[in-house]
């Protein structure tokens, strides 16, 4: 009976407490084999909640599917004013590789370009809703969780979230729109300094956490890796989430919520910023720091970074990174050596160093 629980939605169960199990919780708006779409009344019937259903959370064909038409529903429905992504621990793991792997097993790589794309516009969708959208992050969010999170409008963090951009380790770059965002990041950090179009600065310690598939070991790290913003809400009782983010989503809304337009006239550093990036790798990979292979995926990620073999300080639009991201992405698939990484981590859970 205590103030404090009230804010725990589905508190710690103590031996033999028959508590509410999210799962089987609240009023269900639309549901799919992915994704489920619900709200609790008792808390905020305004609010609806995203709950992805598939194993550790791994975003799947029918997670993305479900994602954007939760977002088109919430958009839709005079109803609802806000969403958040919450379920219990963890985020999301990331792609499902067990997809990913099927489909170059095929040799469909049309198919691979397809998915891409979708979960690219799950991202954008999530960013551009009409409603805003609320991340409760717990515990891992790994690839493409953490641009899942990176989308939102705001992100409500326990204390122990795990996040990164961890492609690298199977061979592969982000392509939901994580570089993207950094290059966003790193348009605007620039945007505040005396020389607004040199974004290289702001994208070499980026690189390097992307490259290296590094991780942040707390919330409060992933703000400073950039995986969060210093705005955002950091909660040391991971059972009080819920709670917060419904609160947070219906104060944005009832603020007069209004969508960011998509951006343009991005500067970008182009061909002499992948130059710079390649110098770093070079060393690296002749001092045996890093293989010839974990060479080639990282010049991916730093070309996406950049804004592609353009010239340098060249303005472009959010669709030009997406484009970049989605091709390098496909390309690096159709190498074997990260076809066999992704073998190698469904059948043992590890990084394989090829």
């Amino acid at each position: 009976t205590l103030p404090v629980y009230q804010r725990q939605l589905f508190p710690e169960r103590v031996l033999g407490e028959a508590a509410a199990i999210p799962e089987k919780s609240g009023e269900t708006l639309y549901e799919n084999d992915g994704v489920r779409l619900w709200k609790l009344a008792a808390v905020d019937a305004g609010i609806g909640i995203i709950s992805i259903k598939s194993k550790m959370h791994a975003i799947g064909a029918e997670v993305i599917e479900g994602v954007m038409a939760a977002v088109a529903q919430a958009e839709a429905e005079a109803g609802l004013s806000g969403l958040v992504l919450w379920h219990e621990s963890p985020f999301a793991v990331g792609a499902n590789l067990a997809q990913v792997a099927e489909v170059c097993s095929a040799g469909d790589f049309a198919k691979v370009d397809s998915f891409v794309a979708a979960f690219q516009q799950a991202t954008m969708a999530i960013k551009y809703a009409q409603v805003p959208v609320v991340a409760a992050v717990q515990g891992m969010a790994l690839g493409g969780g953490c641009e899942f999170a990176m989308h939102a409008a705001k992100r409500i963090m326990a204390l122990e979230s795990y996040a990164g951009l961890v492609e690298a380790g199977v061979g592969l770059i982000p392509a939901g729109g994580g570089c993207k965002e950094f290059a966003l990041q790193a348009a605007e950090w620039a945007a505040h300094t005396a020389m607004p179009g040199e974004v290289f600065p702001f994208l070499q310690p980026v690189f390097m956490n992307i490259a290296t598939a590094k991780v942040s070991k707390s919330a409060l790290e992933a703000i400073e890796m950039g995986f969060a913003k210093a705005s955002d809400t950091i909660l040391f009782n991971a059972h009080e989430l819920l709670h917060v983010a419904i609160k947070e989503a219906r104060a944005m809304a009832d603020a007069g919520y209004a969508p960011k337009q998509p951006a343009r006239g991005i500067p970008v550093a182009g061909r002499a910023g992948i130059a710079t990036l390649e110098m770093t790798l070079v060393n690296m990979r002749d001092g045996g720091m890093i293989s010839t292979y974990d060479y080639q995926v990282a010049r991916a990620a730093a070309i996406a970074l950049c804004g592609g073999e353009i010239e340098g300080g060249s303005q472009v639009d959010e669709e030009w990174l997406l484009t970049v991201e989605r091709r390098l992405f496909v390309e690096l698939l159709k190498n074997p050596e990260t076809q066999a990484r992704i073998k190698h981590m469904l059948e043992t859970g590890k990084p394989l160093r090829n």
